[in-house]
């Protein structure tokens, strides 16, 4: 086995935004980094559907060069086609090439001073006293490192974390998505429907000229739902653009605790930061990124790397964070419990006061914790004569 790399503060494990951003920080602070990733170079494969909002971008040092089309309009659509248009009023959000997003933030987190080595599989870490172990294979040859401490940036479905103290694997959803080469209009296409997705929704946003990305997040079955999307986006021909290109990911269906133990953290989708109503996790992962480098920097300095000083990460991140998932799954609730025909008296009843104007007021493309969402509902039970639709709001919301 190749002898420990020395000398080194931290190993993050994971080359995505959250895991890069935390070594860009942490290298900036002065602190030896090497960031491990086990595919051959970064952003490869793409998983997420690569909608990044504005608020991301004017947050952190995201590649404009990487956007390929502002959303100013989101169109809903109910299960039985009652559809809500929004304007957005502005930019809310933007499609990305997610491959060049990760390119360039693992870029900067070099440039930075972090190290990065691809290829490296890792199957055990041990922590003990004196620092972390890591174990694993690259290129089939058993590789080690040792460090100071480590950051787990693995995404939703590796075991890795456990073995440092970090929490049990959580129950997850399903995402699918395909590129296909058609065109599609400029706004991002919502469906909604247990008929369609159980328990999710679908999706087609625009993507590189003259190509559309396609997506689904179910519970169930999720090549059979991607279908039913691509049909009902572009019509029965179309089905047969749903190929091996298919790309699955589970996506966290609730946050894990702990994220933090001696001398290791969790962040992104390792620790189940994600919007609760989409699945997305760029902004809260690079969030969250930043406040694991501010108290692991301040722990490294003062030498004290115990799971009692590093509980202030989740600390942080779960008082920023925290309200806004609940708020999430609430929704995520209200949307996956209510009957397709429910969903459509609903959305009639929103189509009716006139709510899509007012959307945009009341809710955020990231922030869910706000007073608006609230408000929406009782300006649909408001309403008269919605019957079913109203008892649902009462029962979930009561």
């Amino acid at each position: 086995m190749r002898s420990a790399t020395p000398s080194l503060d931290v190993v993050v494990v994971g080359a995505g935004p959250a895991g890069c951003q935390c070594a860009r920080d942490l290298a900036e602070a002065g602190y030896a980094v090497l960031v491990l990733e086990e595919h051959a170079r970064p952003g490869e494969p793409v998983h997420c559907t690569g909608i990044i909002s504005a608020h991301a971008y004017r947050a952190f040092d995201l590649p404009r060069e990487a956007i390929q089309s502002e959303l100013r309009v989101a169109e809903l659509n109910s299960p039985g086609g009652v559809t809500l248009r929004v304007d957005l009023n502005g930019t809310r959000a933007y499609s990305v090439d997610r491959r060049q997003v990760d390119i360039a933030v693992a870029a900067q987190a070099a440039a930075a001073g972090a190290q990065f080595t691809y290829g490296v599989r890792v199957r055990d870490v041990v922590v003990d006293r004196a620092g972390v172990s890591l174990t694993g294979l690259r290129e089939g040859a058993a590789w080690s490192a040792r460090a100071r401490a480590v950051v787990f940036a693995t995404g939703a479905k590796s075991a890795l974390p456990v073995r440092a103290g970090l929490a049990l694997t959580r129950a997850a959803v399903c995402g699918a998505q395909v590129e296909v080469p058609v065109g599609s209009p400029p706004e991002m296409r919502v469906w909604l429907g247990h008929s369609l997705a159980p328990g999710g929704f679908g999706w087609v946003v625009p993507g590189r000229p003259g190509w559309s990305r396609v997506g689904v997040l179910t519970r169930v079955q999720p090549r059979q739902a991607l279908r039913r999307v691509v049909q009902r986006a572009f019509g029965p021909e179309a089905e047969a653009m749903v190929n091996g290109a298919t790309r699955l990911h589970p996506v966290p269906a609730a946050p894990r605790h702990p994220t933090f133990s001696d001398r290791a953290l969790s962040v992104g989708d390792a620790a189940g930061q994600v919007k609760m109503t989409t699945g997305g996790g760029v902004y809260y992962g690079l969030l969250a990124a930043r406040m694991a480098s501010e108290v692991l920097a301040d722990a490294l300095a003062q030498g004290r790397l115990g799971a009692p000083h590093l509980q202030r990460y989740e600390d942080l991140w779960q008082q920023l964070l925290g309200p806004e998932q609940e708020a999430g799954q609430l929704l995520r609730k209200l949307a996956s419990s209510l009957p397709d025909d429910t969903l459509d008296d609903l959305f009639r009843s929103a189509e009716s006061l006139g709510l899509s104007r007012h959307l945009v007021d009341l809710l955020d493309y990231d922030w869910h914790a706000r007073p608006g969402v609230g408000l929406a509902l009782t300006m649909l039970s408001a309403a008269p004569g919605q019957g079913l639709a109203l008892r649902w709001l009462q029962r979930l919301l009561g």
